[in-house]
């Protein structure tokens, strides 16, 4: 299960973006993954919730926002959704595809509250 290592880089990256003479609490963290990026969010959940206990996450949300696929095909030049990986081209059945986006995952940004 990747997603234990994905919620352990969450959980450092967000620790070390925290201000260290805040008085404030990390309320939420706020990241962005592909839909092409095989991560499976309800086992992310469940990872970064496990881990955050005795952290200076151990109040914070995860929230999710979901990037949905894109690729280009090389043969006309269509750019579609693509929802999964192993699809063709809906325009000319074409398998010679470029994806544009879906793959990512980023930290966007961390919540802080008092």
């Amino acid at each position: 299960m990747h997603e234990l290592s994905i919620a352990q880089s969450i959980l450092s990256i967000a620790e070390k973006a925290f201000p260290a003479d805040s008085k404030e609490v990390i309320t939420a963290v706020n990241i962005q993954v592909g839909e092409l990026s095989s991560i499976e969010i309800e086992s992310l959940k469940f990872a970064f919730s496990a881990m955050q206990e005795d952290t200076l996450l151990q109040k914070a949300e995860l929230n999710i926002e979901i990037i949905p696929g894109e690729a280009k095909c090389q043969d006309c030049n269509t750019i579609f959704h693509l929802p999964a990986f192993g699809l063709d081209c809906p325009h000319c059945n074409g398998f010679s595809l470029k994806i544009l986006k879906g793959r990512e995952m980023k930290v966007l940004s961390i919540t802080l509250d008092e």
